[in-house]
């Protein structure tokens, strides 16, 4: 593990595309497969890997390994992921996510690394390292996939899907969009200027100086803590 890290920091290090979130504050990265599988599963922050080309690799890097697909499939059998990654989904917030990555400063950021040979050797270093095709030869043989298929046998497994219905969650979920102040919160989210990237919001800054009132909303859940086994 420690050896992977150190090789997904030189292909960073090497890499120098420029982007528009090298320019804001960078927030830390996931470490550690199932914070990288909270985060891709949260439609809240995703989106910043499609935003940035330095946190797509790291991104490449980490679901290419076999035991990013372990821990993914058992965490897909568990009610609870798909809980979280609704929840997120229905969150006002979740349009800036989207918005950010669409913004035309991001969109030359993502050309200009798709021309970058530095961009394209550090993906290829990713995608063909030795170690890695190794960990892949080996992954058959690994004892965390035995107990994956172990996993599908247990029936408490089957048990939390039957009771997942009854969890408050879903109930929370079902009832914001009978909130009248969850549109208002997704209208807010909308107009403001914060939501996009830097053009996009730039642009937006003189027509809305201070945009719509944040309007309160029903609180859905969003990281709750996934079952350990």
């Amino acid at each position: 593990m420690q050896a992977h890290r150190l090789s997904l920091a030189v292909v960073l290090t090497a890499f120098s595309a420029g982007c528009y979130a090298a320019d804001t504050p960078a927030a830390a990265m996931p470490v550690g497969t199932q914070e990288w599988i909270a985060f891709l599963s949260d439609f809240t922050r995703n989106g910043d890997m499609l935003a940035d080309p330095k946190k797509f690799l790291a991104a490449l890097s980490v679901v290419s390994e076999p035991q990013f697909l372990f821990d993914a499939a058992k965490s897909l059998m568990e009610p609870n992921l798909y809980m979280q990654s609704t929840s997120t989904l229905l969150d006002p917030r979740a349009y800036g996510n989207f918005a950010k990555a669409v913004d035309p400063a991001v969109i030359a950021a993502w050309a200009g690394a798709l021309t970058d040979p530095q961009f394209i050797s550090a993906t290829q270093t990713v995608v063909v390292d030795p170690g890695k095709l190794i960990r892949w030869v080996m992954a058959p043989l690994d004892p965390k996939l035995l107990a994956l298929a172990a996993n599908a046998l247990n029936p408490n497994v089957y048990l939390h899907w039957i009771s997942a219905p009854l969890d408050p969650r879903v109930a929370s979920m079902a009832a914001a969009p009978a909130n009248p102040n969850w549109y208002g919160a997704w209208l807010s989210g909308m107009t403001n200027p914060q939501a996009y990237g830097p053009t996009i919001g730039g642009i937006m800054k003189p027509i809305l100086p201070y945009g719509l009132p944040t309007l309160p909303m029903i609180q859905l859940p969003m990281q709750m803590p996934m079952p350990q086994r």
